[in-house]
């Protein structure tokens, strides 16, 4: 039977071409990785920075809905005051178009317009009567005009009363006008603000969007660098297991040559030891290498 054949071994100067070729590989491939791992890094560092920017408005948006919600609730509650003094107004409204109205009805049931002026006439005539002289026919048409009045300002006492009432009633509706006003305009103001917060929260909400797909497209990047960096990584590690196997492979072709090399110089020393003995017994003189050859044989049986 024919047995198969040995794998023909390689030479030494085929395991040096071979390790020549697997250093320049070597080389090759860390230079790649540090590119990659450049990429990589930068990859990642891109990804960090947009996490960080994404958190970052993340906290804004928060910190501006926290401050939408308060503005929010500050007008609900305004709108509660603002419905109360509205209706207290409307009540005070309504209760002065009412007495304006009785004004009105007294005036032109008394033919009287303005009762101050009435009292006016009548403390002009009593002043009259006290302080000046006049003939007797004077003084009694003064007194009688005078009694006139007075009955006359007896006849508006109700006409007196609903204008007092009015006079008072009217710097009330004007206040209260001014109170409904000014948390009115708070509340415009208050909802304004209220409405740009909330479009600054929908506009950065969508620009967290936009980062968070940023975010992914470079952690995608990194994760892609990544994986080329490691597949480098493995082939750098067969190589240099590949590397380590050759040189163990020259290894053994010097040691094969030292060992052939040391039997060579042995049987050469045995030869020169017999031709040494030979000469020794035929009577003929030794050399100096012939010295040199049994001391180095001496050394060896030591």
């Amino acid at each position: 039977m024919n047995q198969d054949k040995e794998p023909k071994k390689p030479t030494k100067t085929e395991l040096f071409a071979e390790l020549d070729e697997l250093k320049s590989d070597v080389n090759f491939l860390k230079k790649e990785m540090n590119k990659t791992n450049g990429d990589k890094e930068s990859w990642y560092s891109r990804k960090e920075e947009i996490s960080r920017g994404i958190r970052e408005k993340i906290n804004a948006i928060k910190q501006n809905r926290e401050k939408r919600d308060s503005l929010t609730g500050k007008v609900r509650e305004l709108k509660e005051k603002r419905a109360k003094l509205n209706d207290e107004l409307r009540k005070k409204v309504f209760e002065l178009t009412g007495l304006k109205k009785q004004s009105a009805d007294l005036m032109k049931k008394s033919k009287i317009t303005y009762p101050s002026k009435i009292k006016t006439d009548i403390d002009s005539i009593e002043s009259k009567l006290e302080t000046e002289v006049m003939s007797f026919d004077k003084e009694k048409e003064l007194s009688k005009k005078l009694k006139l009045l007075k009955k006359s300002l007896a006849d508006a006492s109700g006409l007196i009363s609903v204008l007092d009432a009015i006079k008072k009633l009217n710097p009330d509706v004007g206040s209260a006008k001014k109170e409904s006003n000014a948390v009115h305009k708070e509340i415009q103001d208050l909802a304004k603000e209220s409405q740009a917060l909330h479009e600054t929260i929908i506009s950065e909400s969508k620009n967290v969007d936009e980062l968070k797909a940023k975010e992914e497209g470079a952690f995608l990047k990194f994760v892609e660098f990544k994986k080329v960096f490691n597949e480098k990584n493995s082939m750098l590690k067969d190589n240099l297991k590949s590397m380590d196997k050759i040189r163990a492979e020259i290894s053994k072709f010097q040691l094969e040559e030292n060992e052939k090399r040391r039997l060579q110089e042995a049987m050469l020393i045995k030869n020169k030891e017999r031709d040494i003995e030979d000469k020794i017994k035929s009577g003929k003189k030794l050399t100096t290498e012939d010295f040199l050859v049994f001391q180095e044989s001496i050394k060896g049986t030591k």
